[in-house]
């Protein structure tokens, strides 16, 4: 380990390098998260159009589950066979052509899978307040660093 006077270390550079590093946690929590969730579930088209009101067994057109790319297929078995029914997966979308992930607009699709029909949403969830709150961070701390190294440079330390 490196000895460091901690004299010649400005306290505003270090705050400043604090703020940085929380920024890096708020934008890392606020990045968008990409679920899919099953709304429903049942055993037929007729039996699902029960369950919903807003749809006869004529409206239900289910997607097959081969016809889904491997990312769609991923995050549909990934709810189906979670305890709470929603797969999330952080990063870069790699949706297909049947669901489509939009900012804030929940869409819905209904899937085939191992014999039932599922309801499908899909969401792209993003923390706006830790974004913002990430960004505010991450402007102070660039102007604590910046003041804290003008500072010292002017001062001769």
């Amino acid at each position: 380990m490196v000895p460091v006077d901690r004299s010649q270390v400005p306290l505003r550079v270090v705050l400043g390098c604090c703020c940085l590093l929380a920024c890096l946690g708020g934008v890392s929590l606020g990045a968008p998260a990409y679920q899919t969730a099953i709304s429903e579930a049942a055993p037929s088209e007729a039996a699902m159009a029960a369950s919903l009101d807003a749809y006869s067994p004529a409206e239900i057109d289910s997607t097959a589950f081969a016809t889904l790319s491997s990312a769609e297929q991923t995050a549909v078995r990934g709810a189906i066979d979670s305890a709470a029914g929603v797969y999330t997966d952080r990063g870069r979308s790699a949706d297909g052509d049947h669901l489509t992930y939009r900012n804030d607009i929940i869409s819905h699709r209904f899937v085939g899978y191992e014999g039932s029909i599922y309801l499908v949403r899909t969401v792209i969830d993003v923390g706006y307040l830790s974004l913002g709150g990430s960004i505010l961070v991450g402007s102070a701390g660039f102007a604590l660093i910046g003041s804290g190294l003008r500072r010292r440079r002017h001062s001769g330390v």
